[in-house]
């Protein structure tokens, strides 16, 4: 599907951001762990989230819509059948429910679908063997056979790829019978604050798993509680909607919790660097053009801020730089690649030296047919950039976005004004 974008002569409007599907996919999982019911408000309808909710149903879960905003999801825990399960191409389902399945006897075949079938998984070659699971991937790649039941231990896991072969442990041993004191003390870390982001979803099914000095501590075996709870606004989606008001306009954006543990919370301290004015309130951020100053930003911890700081910095006066550029090569696209190509057909000056991505800003971007490399947040940094060019933007396969974001363009074009 292509989008076309046409200039605007600015962005104003008020949005309700969707749900984080970071959020509501640990919380699925984690449903699935508890013996009874859990009600889940605000739930959303991305394709990561639907795969997710697909796979907790396979697994023995029983979902079901009891409103508009409401899902019940019934569970006994993780039924001991064989399963073949499909993630589609979302990577916190393969990561988290890989280990998280293997807590029995039973045989599992992990599938997906797209671009997730290139991306890495080195991971569970090097670890799962440790844990006493049986493990086939096809050379560190998707699809895997997994058998188990996992034995939780003391070991030392190499976070430097992804924190979210973190997650998928840290379920693991929730999950296990066999978990008592042991311990994942974590080398290299990155992106801490989706661990931390597990942590607090486990907290709301009155689980708690300290985590210091790099180290998770385990105590189990554990028991889920009985839960209702609401599924935070997605920082990550609303970044982009946030970038267009500091370059283009006015947004108050709702349903974004200022507290959250979300690591993708700090694009403010982005938009406060580059001059914008922001006003915060409990749920809900507005964000006003003002300046547009450069600005250094380190992304190594938020790498899914890469796109829309890369379209914030093609706009700001002078060279602004952003580091973490080696934590996108192994996203929906080759990141680092797919801006500088795609961003660079609509004028931005961007070099890329070892970790950092330097950007001399413009005051146009050119009319131009860019591509979403089929990944989500290019389409969506791509729609953003043509707000402010001299002529029709054509992005395609701009339905890319159904990831994360369905509504995207339909709440793009709301707040567009001429």
């Amino acid at each position: 599907m292509d989008q076309i974008i046409n200039p605007s002569q600015g962005v104003r409007g008020t949005i309700k951001i969707p749900a984080s599907k970071s959020y509501g996919q640990r919380t699925y999982a984690a449903a699935l762990l508890v013996n009874g019911d859990t009600f889940v408000e605000n739930f959303g309808n991305s394709d990561d989230e639907n795969a997710a909710l697909d796979i907790i149903q396979q697994a023995g879960a029983k979902v079901e819509r009891v409103s508009n905003t409401c899902l019940r999801i019934s569970s006994k825990g993780i039924i001991r059948n064989d399963l073949s399960v499909n993630c589609g191409e979302s990577g916190l389902s393969a990561r988290m429910f890989t280990p998280l399945l293997a807590v029995n006897s039973s045989t599992v075949r992990m599938e997906a679908k797209g671009t997730l079938l290139s991306r890495p998984m080195y991971f569970f070659d090097q670890v799962m063997h440790q844990l006493n699971v049986q493990f086939e991937s096809q050379n560190g790649h998707l699809p895997f056979h997994i058998q188990g039941p996992i034995m939780p231990c003391d070991c030392t896991i190499d976070g430097s790829l992804s924190s979210q072969f973190i997650t998928g442990l840290i379920y693991a041993f929730v999950a296990s019978e066999k978990t008592g004191k042991v311990q994942i003390k974590i080398e290299n870390p990155t992106s801490i604050p989706y661990i931390e982001l597990t942590l607090e979803v486990l907290k709301k099914f009155g689980i708690e798993i300290p985590f210091q000095n790099d180290t998770l501590y385990f105590d189990g075996p554990y028991q889920l509680d009985t839960t209702s709870l609401s599924v935070e606004g997605d920082w990550s989606s609303a970044s982009f909607l946030l970038v267009a008001a500091a370059i283009s306009g006015s947004i108050t954006i709702e349903n974004l919790d200022i507290n959250s543990s979300q690591a993708d919370k700090k694009i403010i301290n982005a938009l406060s660097d580059f001059g914008a004015q922001i006003t915060l309130f409990e749920n809900t951020i507005s964000i006003e053009k003002k300046d547009n100053k450069s600005f250094k930003f380190d992304a190594t911890h938020c790498p899914d801020l890469f796109p829309p700081l890369a379209v914030l910095a093609t706009f700001a006066k002078g060279v602004s730089t952003i580091k973490g550029v080696k934590r996108l090569i192994n996203k929906e696209s080759n990141r680092a690649v797919a801006i500088q190509e795609e961003l660079g057909k609509m004028g931005a000056l961007i070099v890329i030296e070892g970790d950092e991505m330097f950007i001399k800003g413009i005051d146009k971007s050119n009319t131009s047919t860019v591509h979403s490399h089929g990944d989500h947040r290019i389409a969506m940094a791509c729609a953003v950039a043509a707000l402010k060019s001299d002529g029709p933007v054509t992005i395609e396969g701009a339905q890319a976005i159904s990831k994360s974001y369905p509504a995207f363009f339909e709440h793009f074009t709301q707040i567009q004004y001429n």
